[in-house]
């Protein structure tokens, strides 16, 4: 048996369980399904693992709803307003780039970096530039290479059933 967890709830269990169900952003869901077990009396390592996370984190969450109650919990959520580093590159340097991507001259990331490093001196990590190149709308998306004696009339008859 563990002692009871000294939290002054504004919310009832009930509000809470409300709140969680009709909650569609997954890591919300998860912290306010922690919330609505812990203020329903289960413990708090047994609320973690029931949405998937450890005792710790569902301690941290009840020291943000002591703090400032639910709306800091669920201010505090990941990726909700998370801007980041700061791009390496200008904008002028960024543009650059852009422009060399979208003639198609890099085949992979690696190239990319590399020519990066060369021309401007910028030094990225491997999944570095990835990163940046994301941010700035690049998709790594190409089409499949093509044979050179390929006869595209016959692959579409081919294709229609003929």
């Amino acid at each position: 048996m563990s002692k009871p967890v000294a939290v002054a709830w504004a919310e009832t269990a009930a509000d809470l369980a409300e709140r969680y169900r009709a909650e569609r952003d997954v890591e919300r869901r998860k912290r306010l399904g922690a919330l609505w077990l812990v203020c329903r009396g289960e413990r708090v390592a047994d609320a973690g693992r029931a949405v998937g996370v450890g005792g710790r984190t569902v301690e941290r969450w009840l020291g943000w709803y002591r703090v400032g109650g639910l709306a800091e919990v669920l201010r505090r959520v990941p990726g909700h307003g998370a801007v980041g580093q700061p791009h390496r590159m200008t904008a002028e340097q960024q543009a650059g780039v852009l422009a060399h991507c979208a003639a198609g001259e890099f085949r992979t990331f690696e190239e990319a970096r590399a020519w990066v490093q060369a021309e401007y001196g910028v030094r990225y990590r491997p999944g570095g530039l990835y990163t940046a190149l994301h941010r700035l709308g690049v998709r790594p998306k190409v089409p499949r290479p093509v044979a050179a004696r390929v006869d595209l009339a016959a692959q579409e008859a081919w294709k229609s059933g003929g």
